[in-house]
């Protein structure tokens, strides 16, 4: 496998100390890193990242420092924005097959579908609710650990 989809929701995890199963999203990305596998994401990413950390300044939980300090971070890992015209369409019809209210999770399966490979979440409804009509879905939390590297970011 050459590719890996992440979510915001793994993501986030890399950046903010706090998060729950940060250590797991932590050891994905280094072994991702470490082997070569190119982590991508629709273009939504960008935006969900910057408000989930907004979010976190908002409500007083980090500083913006500490906020700008993990969105430099996020930016230096280097997850590539794939743009496919056919996302759109396909992220529709997932969110109707997994019943979703929503389009946001069903575009990162549609990109994982499209390209054929992994999409790694901690979003514990949507998988839950994808997990039996999508079999390349994995959860953050069921990450085995992989090969101990050294800590490819900093905060």
């Amino acid at each position: 496998m050459t590719e890996r989809v992440i979510d915001a929701s793994v993501a986030v995890k890399w950046v903010m100390k706090g998060e729950s199963h940060r250590a797991q999203a932590r050891k994905l990305l280094r072994e991702s890193l470490s082997t070569g596998v190119r982590l991508i994401s629709p273009p939504l990413f960008e935006n969900e990242t910057e408000s989930v950390i907004q979010e976190q300044v908002y409500f007083r939980r980090v500083s913006v420092a500490d906020a700008d300090r993990a969105l430099r971070a996020l930016e230096h890992v280097g997850v590539e924005i794939i743009y496919d015209p056919l996302l759109k369409d396909h992220a529709r019809k997932i969110a109707r097959k997994c019943n979703q209210q929503r389009v946001y999770d069903a575009t990162y399966a549609a990109l994982a579908e499209i390209r054929g490979c992994e999409f790694w979440t901690a979003d514990k409804y949507f998988y839950d609710a994808a997990k039996t009509v999508l079999p390349f879905m994995r959860n953050l939390p069921d990450y085995k650990y992989g090969k101990e590297n050294k800590n490819p970011i900093s905060p």
